[in-house]
């Protein structure tokens, strides 16, 4: 678990059938399905759980965490 505050995520996506999707209080970024490389995000994390997801393959690529 995090504390809530503001964070910096990189994502390094390396394959284009996959993307980064994060959603959760007050947050609802992603990479798209056909990106390759590296984005930065700067976002605040309040309270909650968020979740993270490749869309494509959302049945086994996924996870979360809780922000307490």
């Amino acid at each position: 678990s995090l504390k809530p505050g503001t964070y910096t995520i990189t994502v390094a996506d390396k394959s284009n059938i996959h993307n980064f999707h994060l959603v959760g209080p007050g947050v609802n970024k992603k990479t798209s399905v056909g990106f390759k490389g590296t984005m930065t995000w700067k976002v605040t994390l309040k309270k909650g759980t968020y979740k993270y997801v490749c869309d494509p393959h959302a049945s086994f690529m996924h996870g979360s965490f809780r922000v307490t």
